[in-house]
């Protein structure tokens, strides 16, 4: 699942969000989850593409992910977390 940004509410794109917010000295966050959906069940989850959402969330300048544990499918988030954890620090770009 490549993760696409919402042209209605981010008309200009995540980087240039992430820029803007940037240009104010803050710092951008964003949310998914470590399962198929995210607890709402209206977003994907990261689950088997972690390495590539990762590269994305760099690439968009992101700072933080808040990462849930919403929908999984059984296995221990000490088994899945570690994978994002893994494909965070290997992108060149802090994201705490």
């Amino acid at each position: 699942m490549v993760l696409v940004p919402k042209k209605s509410t981010f008309p200009s794109g995540m980087k240039a969000l992430a820029d803007y917010v940037h240009s104010k000295g803050l710092k951008l966050g964003i949310y998914s989850d470590a399962s198929y959906y995210t607890c709402s069940k209206k977003k994907y989850g990261l689950l088997g593409y972690e390495e590539h959402d990762a590269k994305t969330f760099a690439s968009w300048g992101i700072d933080y992910l808040k990462y849930d544990n919403c929908f999984n499918d059984g296995s221990k988030p000490h088994v899945r977390f570690p994978v994002m954890t893994r494909a965070l620090m290997s992108v060149g770009h802090p994201i705490f």
